[in-house]
């Protein structure tokens, strides 16, 4: 990202042909959703990303499924992909779509952004760089802290913090299925930290919000 660029104006040049794009974050965030799914084959979802991507889907109607496919993969490459975790690499500690609940209300308390209002409005690097800044007490950010936490090297005073951090590391997992009850007892355990953390110091609600007011593509990585 660069402020001196003008976001959405994102153009590919092929054979002659401007070709358009339309990066709002939520039509990214449902492109990582299609590539995932197996309802579709590989040329539907060359396709229908087109659709979802090129303003105007004109100019790659007529190219074939290589041509089609190349285009898709400079989309991911050069647009969507660079810093986002999408591409290859170290796995980020955040999925976009397990975390989606976790980064809309960190959305909303550090920025006042109702996402499901921006749908077809922010662009998907502006969304990137808000998600990078999230303060450190949202609760995206608290989530992704505790992920990343190693555990302390046991000794005979941190037994209770060890289990503790062991268990909100289970719970706030990305590679397991919850139950409702799970989830409910995840949010006791959280709202319990939160509250310790206040307590030193570390989290102090309001006063430290900001503002108010071949295949096309491999596996989302985030």
């Amino acid at each position: 990202m660069k402020l001196t660029d003008r976001i959405g104006e994102d153009v590919i040049e092929y054979k002659g042909r401007e070709i358009h794009l339309s990066l709002f974050f939520d039509r990214v965030l449902r492109s990582f959703e299609l590539l995932n799914d197996p309802y579709f084959t590989e040329v539907e979802k060359v396709e229908i990303l087109l659709h979802m991507l090129v303003e105007n889907y004109d100019a790659v109607a007529d190219l074939n499924i290589e041509e089609k496919v190349l285009i898709i993969n400079t989309i991911f490459d050069r647009f969507v992909a660079e810093g986002a975790g999408q591409g290859g690499g170290e796995k980020p500690p955040y999925d976009l779509e397990k975390d989606a609940e976790y980064i809309y209300a960190s959305f909303l308390y550090d920025y006042g952004i109702d996402l499901f209002e921006q749908h077809g409005r922010l662009h998907w690097k502006k969304f990137k760089a808000l998600l990078a800044g999230l303060s450190d007490e949202s609760i995206f950010k608290r989530i992704v802290a505790i992920r990343t936490t190693p555990l302390p090297p046991p000794n005979k005073y941190n037994q209770e913090e060890r289990r503790r951090l062991l268990e909100l590391k289970q719970a706030f997992s990305l590679d397991r299925a919850e139950t409702v009850e799970e989830i409910d007892r995840k949010f006791d355990e959280l709202a319990l930290m939160m509250k310790s953390w206040a307590k030193g110091g570390k989290a102090n609600g309001d006063s430290h919000r900001r503002a108010k007011a071949g295949n096309p593509r491999r596996d989302r990585g985030a």
